[in-house]
């Protein structure tokens, strides 16, 4: 005879077919929702990590603002002081004295303020791990820096229209070598000078003097927008506000007074070695 068995396995039926789709799709869910999770600890740490690297080029900006205040404002004293005697010796019909600028050259170095987060962050565009507001404050910061590294721009042109202006009062031309010697170390004597060339060395101090003072109002202004969004500043309003009160209080009371009212944060870098700004 033959015998007939029921079937091992349950003969499928919808339900069981639905249980299995099931099953997949809360495997894959379960799998996508492990993946963005990852993904979102992945970005959190990358938004803290770039939060950390804007907050030091900030706190390094803040330095470097600093310093090329006092350069500026120490450049801006010589030629005044320069000038005056420019003026007094042609008002006297004499010749004039040179004013030695500095006694080191490297108190005539700026640094370039610090830019490279911002640009990369901008370039990858992982800005956009910022929230909005934070992303729009460094726009404005980033502004001012942009404005800064034009401004050491100006400032070397300026250097070099004096510069050039005052070769005709180089003593010794006999060899190339003495010739760059005395210009690096600015050895001139002006009683060189035509009274026509005297005018040109005048004017162009003049413009190096009005430019230095610019330099400490862009600077002043970094400073503040710098020292703004370190201490939590997120109003626009509240920005540019501190900017123009930053200024306003170097021109009142100097360094010293803008230190006293808004000093660096604690803890900040100190400021870091001046270094030759080559333009590039």
């Amino acid at each position: 005879m033959l015998d007939v068995h029921p079937p091992h396995e349950s003969t499928h039926t919808w339900r069981d077919f639905f249980i299995h789709i099931a099953t997949i799709c809360i495997g894959l869910l379960i799998a996508v929702g492990l993946e963005q999770t990852v993904e979102l600890f992945h970005h959190q740490h990358q938004r803290h990590q770039l939060e950390a690297d804007l907050h030091n080029e900030c706190l390094r900006n803040i330095h470097i603002a600093l310093g090329n205040i006092k350069i500026s404002k120490r450049r801006r004293n010589v030629d005044a002081e320069q000038y005056a005697e420019l003026l007094r010796s042609a008002q006297q019909h004499r010749a004039p004295i040179s004013i030695s600028p500095f006694s080191r050259p490297e108190a005539l170095r700026y640094v370039k303020p610090a830019y490279a987060v911002w640009t990369v962050a901008q370039q990858s565009d992982a800005l956009n791990l910022l929230p909005r507001a934070d992303v729009q404050r460094y726009v404005r910061v980033n502004g001012l820096v942009q404005m800064a590294i034009d401004q050491l721009e100006i400032s070397n042109a300026a250097l070099q229209k004096t510069t050039i202006a005052a070769l005709p009062a180089i003593a010794d031309t006999s060899s190339p070598q003495a010739f760059v010697t005395q210009v690096n170390h600015q050895q001139y004597d002006l009683s060189l000078l035509t009274p026509e060339e005297r005018q040109q060395l005048r004017d162009a101090v003049g413009n190096d003097m009005a430019i230095s003072g610019q330099s400490i109002n862009i600077n002043a202004f970094l400073y503040g927008i710098e020292w703004a969004v370190l201490h939590g500043s997120t109003s626009d309003e509240e920005n540019i506000r501190i900017i123009y009160d930053a200024q306003s209080t170097y021109w009142q009371g100097g360094t010293k007074a803008l230190l006293e009212k808004y000093p660096p944060p604690v803890g900040s870098p100190p400021s870091p070695a001046p270094a030759i700004d080559t333009g590039h």
